[in-house]
């Protein structure tokens, strides 16, 4: 079948309601198909193979073979993810779950139409390529025929998985498809990234207006490639509105459900077997931006002996890139108007310039002896720090990700790699070098699950209550005193919440009883087990604003269930009744909230 007949069937089954039919069987009912951050891919696939019930199968792609196809532009665009379909035991519903960069997978829900995740029949042969541990769920098994023709025709997407909320999002977006330089409503006090110079046609910052026209050029800009030795990965960037109509089509976007159900911290990750990052156990926000803004690419800015380091940056789209754009480099931006305010930090897109990609091209760093590499997706910046010494000169690297027990499993459990305090404070136990159960011996050790208490011999499923000495995971993310951190949500429409709901409150259960990955966003029992509180912290919500000086998204609110406004990088505040109101202050200053009705 050609791609253009697959799009047209896919289509076909959404005007039908995702319902597939095959002859001589009963239809098979797409629950939800998700595209997203992999900060929740895991969590998300063992809670849909727990929502299926017993008897149930699941399959998980290759690396990269799973299409996202954006057809509101010719050529169509196509993002590679990674897959995994969970189906009931009666081959009647179906959920799945492709994985890509959180704003890719926002833009696939947003867009009208909304993406379609197809997989080509040579790919979905086979039983599987295990990318779940069996430990957590069995082995892999074979698609039956009805769930192959789901995915070799096609199936729209109905949900995002993200780390941010829209708002912030679109803001990333327009920030991204843009000129370099300053915008308007920052102007003389910008630091010059407002607009990060990957389209040439968008002012500085600026969304792109609609019905321009695909000619324009405002729409897609160009790819993001990585700088990893010999990949091919690259992210791709087009516009896409959260509501009124697509600039693109010009369809009405539908009103949308934001879900939040955890939150995960970010680490910074070393590899410190072999140079002068075997000792770094510490660093302050300060000499975290010195160095991934390329003003020092050396160790000294880390108050270490000089010695040359590599240095791993993730795409400007990227979720976890995002979250420590925000909570630790740039910070939000705080402009009150043409020429007033300022940025709070360094973006760790200083000195990128035209480098795409950037690879440790001269002039990218001011000082210090190292190099800064970009890398594509969460995957590929463990990969480069595991690999820094072997692919980039011989040198120790430095990078940063959300933490998830799956996400860290290749270089776990050893001592030459190892993750960092922010501000003298760990953000995965309770000290650092501490007692935790589930605590490596030897300080700052990326934990996995040969780690794990005797209770739980050593592998998962291990309750949290078995790894952390008071019984709750990530005790300083939810004291408040760790500030990289963010929110986990899904995003979805009114069909798909029942279905996005329903997942969520297994995941919830699942990160109580058997994988830690998150702290639940709400108070969550599972027998016999402690009762999880919930996140009793959450960041503060304010007003994005594009280069432009122009609105994205409603004025901020936080109360309850009734949210607007980004939150990437807010204050962190607690939960109480007035603190759930609080927002910040209009010049968006993290350290000036406010609380309002």
């Amino acid at each position: 079948m050609s791609r253009m007949k697959s799009i047209f069937a896919s289509l076909l089954l959404a005007m039908f309601g995702g319902i597939v039919p095959l002859a001589n069987a009963k239809p098979v009912v797409v629950q939800l198909t998700i595209s997203g951050s992999s900060a929740m891919w895991q969590s998300l696939a063992l809670a849909a193979y727990q929502e299926a019930g017993a008897g149930a199968g699941h399959w998980t792609s290759a690396s990269n073979v799973a299409n996202l196809v954006d057809t509101r532009v010719t050529p169509n665009n196509v993002d590679a993810g990674t897959l995994w379909i969970v189906w009931n035991s009666a081959v009647t519903k179906v959920w799945s779950f492709n994985k890509v960069d959180a704003v890719v997978g926002t833009r696939c829900y947003f867009a009208q139409p909304s993406c379609t995740s197809i997989v080509g029949s040579a790919s979905l042969t086979g039983t599987g390529a295990n990318q779940i541990s069996s430990a957590f769920w069995g082995a892999d098994s074979a698609l039956p025929a009805a769930i192959a023709a789901v995915f070799t025709a096609g199936t729209l997407v109905n949900a995002a998985a993200t780390v941010y909320r829209p708002e912030d999002a679109l803001f990333l977006t327009c920030r991204t498809n843009s000129q370099l330089g300053a915008g308007s409503y920052g102007g003389a006090a910008s630091d010059e990234l407002d607009g990060l110079g990957y389209n040439t046609v968008n002012a500085p910052g600026v969304c792109p207006a609609n019905g321009l026209g695909q000619a324009s050029g405002a729409y897609v800009g160009n790819p993001i490639k990585s700088g990893y030795p010999g990949s091919t990965a690259q992210a791709n960037v087009l516009a896409f509105n959260i509501s009124g109509v697509d600039p693109i089509s010009g369809d009405t976007i539908p009103s949308y459900n934001v879900l939040n159900f955890g939150a995960t911290p970010l680490i910074f990750f070393t590899e410190r077997n072999i140079g002068p990052l075997a000792s770094l156990t510490n660093a302050t926000p300060t000499q975290l931006q010195q160095a991934f803004s390329g003003a020092n690419c050396d160790a000294s800015a880390f108050g270490l002996a000089a010695g040359a380091i590599n240095i791993f940056i993730n795409e400007p789209i990227s979720g976890q890139g995002n979250v420590a754009e925000a909570t630790v480099f740039r910070r939000p931006t705080v402009y009150t108007g043409t020429g007033t305010g300022s940025v709070l930090g360094l973006s760790q897109e200083s000195n990128v310039g035209a480098n795409n990609p950037l690879a440790g091209q001269s002039g990218t760093c001011l000082s210090g002896l190292g190099s800064r590499h970009r890398a594509i997706g969460s995957s590929e910046e463990v990969k480069s720090v595991q690999n820094s010494s072997a692919k980039f000169g011989g040198l120790d690297g430095i990078g940063y990700g959300l933490f998830g027990y799956g996400n860290y499993s290749s270089v776990a459990n050893s001592t030459a790699y190892g993750y960092i305090q922010l501000d003298g404070v760990d953000p995965l136990f309770a000290s650092y070098g501490g007692s935790d159960p589930g605590q490596p011996t030897t300080a700052g050790t990326i934990p996995g699950a040969a780690n794990l208490p005797v209770a739980c011999s050593g592998a998962f499923p291990c309750p949290e209550s078995e790894i952390w000495t008071g019984g709750l995971s990530f005790p300083n993310l939810r004291n408040g005193t760790y500030s990289a951190w963010t929110v986990l949500r899904l995003v979805t429409n009114a069909k798909g919440k029942v279905a996005a709901n329903d997942l969520i409150k297994k995941s919830q259960a699942y990160v109580v009883s058997s994988v830690p990955d998150y702290v639940p966003f709400v108070k969550t029992t599972v027998a016999p087990y402690p009762t999880d509180p919930g996140l009793t912290h959450l960041r503060s919500h304010y007003q994005q604003y594009d280069g432009g000086g122009n609105l994205i998204g409603a004025a901020p609110h936080n109360a309850g269930t009734t949210e607007a406004g980004g939150d990437l990088g807010g204050c962190i505040i607690k939960e109480t009744g007035a603190g759930s109101k609080t927002v910040q202050s209009v010049n968006n200053n993290p350290s000036a909230c406010v609380t309002r009705p």
